[in-house]
């Protein structure tokens, strides 16, 4: 799609040379894996594979991705997402502060973790892209890999608990141009947060997994993205949103490859970027 995330499949090539503490990343893209490999990801999805009710596969999909989430804890996320978080210069994508069309305003390394922080460029930690506070900071939630992502520390804060959203009134930018103020997007009028095209396929599909994944225990959280009703987690507004963002950036290789990463991180996958068809087979 843009410089950044192929900057980042040149790196992960090279990174996946080295003896690491866990199991290298895939150096070939999964459209060229060998079939063997492919199969696995098919077995994998196996109970859910020829499934075309929404709700049969939503709930075939949960128990896949459920039953095979092996947690891991919060504080090992901050090395591995700056392990697999890099573009070809060792530098961490940030999807609230990378420009993927020029300069970065400023690059994070591995070293660069936050503490205290009082502007941008400070330093990185762990945006979970399904806010935190909605669910009480509480496990495996928090230290679930497919909706943490290294951020800027002070866009994080900024970010808050706020809706992803079309921005119409910019109230604050960050240097990347992300944007938080008042909503256009149809259906919701509040404040919402919008990061840069590059990024929000990327988001959309976190997102979606978010809601297969937790739908079970999530009946008594309240937030103005979610509807408690049924088993589609989130209101129709934010449903258009995200499937639009989803067709609009679509899965590219760093996702795959990040997928991979997520797989061996915590042993389950984000179906949405094995399979971007089954969005629209659910919502």
């Amino acid at each position: 799609m843009g410089t950044i995330k192929a900057n980042l499949m040149i790196f992960l090539i090279i990174f996946s040379t080295y003896t690491l503490a866990r199991t290298p990343l895939t150096s070939t893209p999964q459209t060229n894996l060998p079939q063997t490999e492919l199969q696995k990801i098919k077995d994998y999805y196996q109970a859910a594979n020829g499934l075309v009710d929404s709700e049969q596969l939503f709930k075939k999909l949960q128990k896949i991705v459920t039953d095979n989430h092996h947690f891991r804890g919060y504080s090992t996320l901050y090395k591995y997402l700056a392990e697999v978080f890099q573009d070809g210069d060792h530098n961490i994508i940030d999807y609230y502060s990378n420009n993927p069309h020029g300069q970065n305003p400023y690059n994070y390394d591995s070293g660069d973790k936050c503490g205290a922080y009082r502007q941008e460029g400070d330093c990185f930690n762990r945006e979970h892209i399904f806010p935190q506070g909605i669910f009480g900071k509480r496990m495996p939630m928090k230290s679930d890999y497919h909706h943490i992502v290294p951020t800027d520390g002070y866009v994080n804060n900024r970010r808050s608990n706020y809706p992803f959203g079309e921005v119409g009134r910019v109230d604050w930018s960050s240097q990347n141009g992300s944007k938080l103020g008042s909503s256009e997007t149809p259906g919701y009028n509040g404040t919402v947060f919008e990061p840069i095209d590059e990024f929000k396929g990327d988001i959309a599909r976190a997102l979606f997994y978010f809601a297969v994944r937790y739908q079970k225990v999530g009946g008594n959280w309240r937030h103005e993205t979610l509807n408690n009703a049924d088993y589609l987690f989130y209101k129709p507004w934010y449903v258009q949103l995200l499937k639009e963002w989803h067709e609009q950036d679509p899965v590219d290789e760093f996702e795959k490859e990040k997928n991979s990463a997520g797989f061996e991180f915590q042993k389950n996958r984000n179906p949405f970027i094995d399979h971007p068809e089954w969005v629209e087979l659910i919502w």
